[in-house]
C-alpha cells in the first residue's frame, strides 16, 4: 500500500534532442536487493575460499583480492549507506551529464 511516507529513488534521463524519462524505485525495492546481492556474494566468497589460488600472476592477483577483502561486507557497507541516505528528501545523489545523456538520481 502507497502511502505519503513511502519513498522513492527517481531515475531521471534525458536524451538532447529527444524525449526525457523518469522511473520511480521504491527505496525498499533497493534495499532488498543490495540485501539479496549480499547474501549472493558471500556465497560466492565461500566457494572461492575453496578454491587454491592459480600460479597465473593476474588471476592470482583478482582471486587474492576476493580472499583478502570482503565483498560481500563491502555491498553491506554500501547498503547501510544508502539506507542512511534514504532518511532524507530531495537529496540529490547524482547529477551526471555526458554528451548527449544527463541522468540524476535523487530521493523524493
Amino acid at each position: 500500500m502507497w502511502t505519503n511516507s513511502a519513498r522513492l529513488l527517481m531515475v531521471r534521463v534525458k536524451l538532447q534532442k529527444r524525449r526525457r524519462f523518469a522511473i520511480p524505485v521504491p527505496i525498499w525495492v533497493v534495499d532488498e536487493f543490495l540485501e539479496a546481492l549480499t547474501d549472493l556474494v558471500w556465497v560466492g566468497e565461500k566457494v572461492l575460499s575453496c578454491v587454491p589460488l592459480p600460479r597465473d600472476e593476474k588471476a592470482h592477483k583478482y582471486l587474492s583480492w576476493v580472499k583478502t577483502c570482503s565483498p560481500s561486507g563491502i555491498i553491506a557497507a554500501a547498503q547501510n549507506i544508502f539506507h542512511d541516505l534514504s532518511r532524507y528528501r530531495g537529496l540529490e545523489i547524482v547529477d551526471v551529464v555526458t554528451g548527449e545523456v544527463q541522468v540524476k538520481i535523487s530521493i523524493k
